[in-house]
């Protein structure tokens, strides 16, 4: 990957920002805003805070829409690319969690401003300025309808086309698609416009029936992904430039695991910054791992600012120190 490193980068996510409840252990709730791509960019502005982060998506008008606008704005997301729906507002989840840290999810979403976000952004979008990279995921292709679907993956090309990267989550849920062969159908398109591919092991598995590893790496280079990491769970993760494995990154648990919700979100958005930053795959990764390892130990999506900078901070300082990584 080539980037020009002269200049701030720009890095566009696309998907829905939701209401997010989540129980606590004392049976309280404690009321947030996360979304997977959103989590994304506030990790990856919260790891890179030079990088220009910005937000395709749709809201309403309604008091939780306006506090989201709000919450955008202090993560220093830029919201030029929100669009705003008079008649739909945010949708809403709640979280429970396991003694183990696994998550229970119940969606309300059917109004959600964001699943129509392609069509209120008919005009808008055409004054959106150029970006050096999209991301989106599985769950922000799920929300729409099969046209929208279409339109989307037609104006991530258009940017493509322009000179951005691409990069695609697979992030399944199997609620949110009409059988796995709807979501097969849809995967397929997107991996085929991607630059860069974050595929976890468990929605391949899922989606694709893919066992391994080694299932999935041949999946995407048939397709003609030239950068990916495999998250394979406690098999580790494995980064390929140009159908190479350059980097191994064994399984490695966080001392204790609360709720992983957003682990793989921050993931995402720590290793994209990274390379915008032209950080290697193999150092991306590791910065990624370590800011997903925090993650888990807090509940909620979006942690302190305070505890990733920590985390931030003492990863810059080993690598300072002579830490090597080499892709």
């Amino acid at each position: 990957m080539s980037v020009d490193v002269s200049k701030h980068k720009r890095l566009m996510a696309i998907g829905e920002c939701m209401v997010e409840l989540v129980h606590t252990h004392d049976d309280s709730v404690k009321l947030g805003f996360a979304g997977d791509t959103l989590n994304a960019l506030i990790y990856a502005k919260r790891w890179k805070p030079e990088t220009e982060c910005v937000f395709l998506s749709a809201v309403g008008y309604d008091n939780f829409s306006n506090k989201m606008m709000a919450f955008f704005e202090q993560n220093g997301i830029n919201t030029e690319a929100v669009a705003r729906s008079k008649n739909r507002n945010v949708g809403l989840y709640s979280i429970v969690t396991d003694e183990r840290g696994e998550r229970n999810f119940d969606y309300w979403r059917d109004q959600s401003a964001a699943k129509v976000m392609m069509s209120l952004h008919k005009v808008q979008l055409k004054a959106l300025g150029a970006t050096d990279l999209v991301y989106f995921s599985g769950i922000a292709l799920s929300i729409l309808s099969d046209a929208d679907k279409e339109e989307l993956l037609g104006l991530i090309q258009a940017y493509r086309a322009k000179g951005a990267l691409v990069a695609f989550d697979s992030n399944y849920r199997a609620s949110m698609w009409n059988g796995y062969q709807h979501a097969q159908i849809w995967f397929d398109k997107a991996y085929r416009i991607s630059d860069i591919a974050l595929p976890g092991l468990d929605d391949h598995t899922s989606v694709y029936h893919h066992q391994s590893v080694e299932e999935v790496v041949g999946y995407l280079n048939h397709v003609g992904c030239r950068e990916y990491v495999v998250k394979a769970g406690v098999e580790g993760m494995f980064g390929y430039k140009d159908k190479r494995l350059v980097h191994r990154q064994a399984f490695n648990p966080a001392p204790s695991q609360v709720d992983t919700t957003a682990a793989g979100d921050s993931f995402a958005g720590v290793y994209l910054a990274n390379r915008l930053g032209n950080h290697s795959i193999a150092l991306s990764i590791q910065a990624a791992d370590a800011a997903a390892r925090e993650v888990v130990q807090h509940t909620g999506a979006i942690i302190s600012a305070d505890a990733i900078e920590l985390v931030r901070n003492d990863f810059l300082a080993q690598r300072s120190e002579g830490v090597a990584v080499h892709e």
